[in-house]
């Protein structure tokens, strides 16, 4: 077993995380699937408004590799189908049928017997190849690629958001056995899985197969990018997949039993909603989620307050987020606060006295504190970055200056963007690290 002890990084601290076990929710009325948030995809329907759909029967498919599709979580029947600019698909609406029980059988596999080719099928048709992404760029893998390796990751430390203790109970043993023993088909490589340091999951003992590396450190040490970089790099043009231990649980589910299981633990967190875990239907309505009304005095965070999306009220829950984060709107002002000892203030830089007495959740605010300044202070980014040999001043003033050559040669392919969130969050001059770092990659796409 592989022991990582990360010392760079930051867990920032704020209110309102949720604690206990996670309570289950009946039906929604409606769930939805946004095939933005499959990188690399190009939807094509194939139900329209109108149409009934089964549990894991196929919504939409990529346009250039039909073989991967995204199938529906509930029974029910086509509502609406939301389009945004250009036409771009941003929302297919089911309306769940609670009274159906149906859903799109398949025939049960070997995960141990079966060929990489039977397990490619079974995933592609299943609906469940789109929870693997690789390393670089983190889109969906083609249906005929074969990684360098395989990670799974059993790790959480963004802020506030709920870890395998929750995500996973000792029952979800057997399917996580057979997800690993299916993934392993895939790669003549090895399959990791990484754990929390010193924490105990039951889910995770006596599991064969699979190379376990720990880690340990703040923020972003659970990140899969962070720990692909430190356990399995890809070389050349290789690339390394990466999915999460939840998630391999549903794909042992779906290879086992023949199966899509279309439930996920969120949780609902932040200063703005009653802290809490729930378990409901992947896709559900944000007002199912957090257990109330939508306030608009609200800013809705879909994922983290690092790299999550800032949404609507009325929209959904995501299909690679786990939690639905809330933050107040009004920032309120301070008068003589730059002279005051602000001991409720939170500061990375222990600018404030608060900074240095530690041991305090902060209720934290989407404010600037400030504004854009150009002064970049040299050496505090380092203490956030964790990926080896990046020097993340010189990455960002390559990448700031459209300087696509050099940005590769200083790490863009190999930077993650909860590393490029923190540097955004630390610094004082407000300088967006995770959208330039966003900006080069999508110029490395297009160039490439």
């Amino acid at each position: 077993m592989g022991r990582h002890v990360l010392k760079k990084g930051f867990d920032i601290p704020i209110k309102g995380g949720a604690s206990g076990e996670a309570v289950a929710l009946p039906m929604p009325d409606t769930v939805s699937i946004d095939p933005r948030e499959f990188k690399g995809v190009v939807p094509r329907l194939a139900k329209r408004a109108g149409d009934t759909v089964l549990r894991g029967e196929t919504l939409f498919y990529d346009k250039r590799r039909p073989e991967l599709c995204f199938v529906s979580a509930v029974s029910g029947t086509v509502k609406e189908v939301r389009r945004g600019h250009r036409r771009v698909i941003t929302g297919i609406i089911v309306e769940v049928d609670k009274d159906s029980t149906d859903f799109v059988a398949h025939e049960g596999l070997d995960g141990e017997a079966a060929t990489a080719d039977a397990v490619r099928a079974r995933l592609q048709a299943g609906g469940l190849w789109y929870t693997l992404r690789q390393r670089p760029l983190d889109h969906v893998p083609g249906p005929n690629d074969t990684p360098q390796s395989i990670l799974i990751r059993g790790t959480e430390t963004g802020p506030l958001q709920p870890g395998a203790d929750v995500m996973l109970s000792v029952e979800d043993k057997e399917f996580l056995q057979a997800g690993i023993d299916a993934l392993g088909k895939l790669t003549p490589g090895s399959v990791f899985l990484t754990v929390s340091d010193g924490q105990t999951i039951g889910a995770f003992q006596g599991l064969t197969g699979v190379e376990v590396h720990s880690f340990k450190g703040p923020h972003p040490s659970g990140d899969a990018t962070v720990q692909v970089n430190h356990i399995d790099p890809p070389r050349g043009e290789n690339t390394v997949w990466y999915v999460t231990a939840w998630d391999v649980v549903r794909i042992g589910k779906l290879i086992r039993d023949g199966e899509y299981v279309g439930t996920r633990v969120y949780a609902s967190v932040g200063a703005g909603v009653t802290p809490r875990f729930v378990k409901t239907v992947v896709g559900a309505p944000l007002a199912h989620i957090v257990g109330g009304e939508l306030r608009d005095d609200i800013r809705w965070i879909r994922g983290s307050v690092l790299t999550g999306d800032a949404v609507e009220a009325d929209t959904y829950g995501g299909w690679f987020t786990s939690a639905i984060h809330a933050l107040p709107q009004e920032v309120p002002r301070r008068l003589f606060g730059w002279m005051m000892p602000a001991f409720g203030q939170m500061s990375a830089h222990r600018a404030f006295l608060s900074g240095w007495i530690g041991g305090k959740n902060h209720d934290l605010r989407p404010g600037l504190n400030g504004g854009h300044r150009g002064l970049v202070p040299v050496g505090q980014y380092r203490r956030v970055t964790v990926t080896p040999d990046i020097e993340p001043e010189f990455l960002m003033k390559a990448l700031a200056a459209n300087d696509l050559e050099e940005s590769i040669s200083l790490g863009m392919l190999e930077f993650s963007m909860e590393e490029a969130a923190l540097c955004t969050y630390i610094d004082p001059s407000k300088i967006e690290f995770d959208v330039l770092l966003q900006q080069g990659l999508e110029r490395y796409e297009k160039e490439t």
